[in-house]
């Protein structure tokens, strides 16, 4: 009898280590995937991210999964369809996103210093002999993707309000990322170009030789979003462990590389000005 039981016991035992997940009760490690605008490449994101992933994980013990993401419609596509739990978007994919499909806002980003703003900017060289907006008539213009909010919403409806038309250039590119162009103005492969004040810090070139012809009012920087039908569970304690995560003693390291330093709470309000700005460019 003493036999047979033990017999038992060891059967039970080899169950248990065939499906780790239940061993003491546990229930499987809940995986969500992640996807954030294509700041940099799929990989360079993907490294870039890797210690703030980790450390959610261990706050969570939620897996994260990453899933990259070629263009701003492309993490919108993603999270509203479900092939994406949660994502880091920009203002304007955000309002798209919540305004047409139905998002959840989980929190805003911050920049160094606590910084919850940033600016859409317009950029020449000092030697390209423009002065002012209305001389990029018939130049070529680089912006950076149509649902970016710093790289083509803000500035092209700033662009409309002084009479700048995209059929006004001689050319237009949109050359996905920030930093791209940055580049492409300093280096002349166009004349201006939209992008956000963060691309700053992501190129090495010599700013004294770019000029600032227009800078944006402030933005609230873009905000992190969940699918809406994420279970509250799993919202709240992604969102708690971000904003856990900010305050933590470690921060500094885990937010190297990333113009993100932060997270806090939002409402969706706080983008109202964005959906303002996009009616004004409807028009």
């Amino acid at each position: 009898m003493m036999r047979k039981y033990l017999l038992l016991l060891l059967l039970a035992a080899s169950q248990l280590l065939a499906y780790p997940g239940y061993v003491y009760g546990q229930s499987e490690q809940v995986t969500l995937k992640v996807t954030i605008i294509p700041h940099r490449s799929s990989l360079g994101n993907e490294t870039a991210y890797s210690r703030l992933f980790k450390e959610l994980q261990i706050e969570t013990g939620i897996k994260l999964e990453w899933v990259g993401s070629k263009t701003y419609d492309d993490v919108i596509i993603k999270v509203t369809s479900g092939d994406a739990d949660i994502g880091y978007v920009g203002p304007f994919s955000y309002v798209d996103a919540q305004d047409n499909y139905g998002v959840r806002l989980m929190c805003r980003t911050l920049s160094a210093d606590s910084v919850e703003f940033y600016h859409s900017m317009i950029t020449t060289r000092k030697d390209s002999g423009i002065d002012s907006l209305q001389d990029l008539k018939g130049k070529r213009f680089a912006f950076t993707d149509k649902k970016s909010t710093s790289g083509y919403l803000f500035p092209m409806t700033h662009l409309k309000k002084q009479g700048v038309e995209l059929e006004d250039f001689s050319e237009v590119k949109f050359l996905k990322r920030h930093a791209n162009s940055l580049l492409a103005v300093y280096k002349g492969h166009v004349d201006a170009g939209a992008t956000s004040y963060t691309a700053i810090d992501k190129v090495d070139i010599d700013f004294d030789e770019i000029n600032m012809l227009w800078k944006s009012d402030p933005i609230y920087r873009g905000p992190w979003i969940a699918r809406k039908n994420l279970p509250d569970s799993l919202f709240n304690t992604i969102q708690a462990a971000m904003l856990k995560i900010s305050n933590s003693p470690q921060a500094d390291e885990i937010f190297e590389g990333l113009t993100t330093k932060g997270f806090i709470a939002g409402q969706d309000s706080d983008y109202d000005n964005v959906r303002d700005v996009v009616r004004l460019l409807n028009q």
